[in-house]
């Protein structure tokens, strides 16, 4: 398979269609939250029970771990000002667990040459859909995969995408 440039992820996300995660009421139940955070402090104490529960996994068996210095980063406010909105972004924190299981990898990314790839084999880029206002965003979920196997793959950030846009 063809990577895709590294930095059109964002982009390729708006070509995706509701029928690619699965039919159209199974994609209503999976993008609908379960939970809710109004602001950084109710997404942070969210994120720690998660990150409680051990290594996440989706349909397909691949599996990240959530790290306390991910959490930290994924409440950022430079995290905040990638989503398109900072309500949405604390609801895709709070659903992270729920988000990843329904999580899908259309493409594969050539690692970004800009930033640090040490001992990186690989940026992946999982997109999950996430019910907001009554309408349907996608979640960018980015994990990193190392090149020593005995490191597990670590959950990197989160985006949330307006795809009406």
């Amino acid at each position: 398979m063809k990577k895709e440039p590294w930095d059109s992820s964002t982009e390729k996300a708006k070509t995706l269609m509701l029928d690619d995660f699965g039919a159209f009421n199974e994609v209503q139940e999976m993008a609908n939250p379960k939970r809710t955070a109004a602001n950084r402090q109710e997404a942070v104490i969210i994120l720690k029970e998660i990150a409680k529960k051990g290594t996440l996994a989706n349909k397909t068996g691949f599996k990240a771990r959530l790290s306390g210095k991910t959490i930290g980063k994924i409440v950022s406010n430079q995290a905040i000002n990638t989503s398109f909105n900072s309500k949405a972004h604390y609801l895709a924190a709070a659903n992270l667990d729920y988000l990843f299981i329904n999580a899908i990898e259309p493409w594969k990314f050539e690692l970004n040459p800009s930033k640090n790839n040490d001992g990186l084999k690989e940026r992946h880029y999982l997109y999950s859909p996430l019910e907001y206002k009554g309408a349907i965003m996608l979640v960018k979920i980015t994990v990193k995969e190392y090149i020593n196997n005995r490191l597990e793959n670590n959950l990197y950030s989160i985006e949330v995408i307006d795809i009406r846009t």
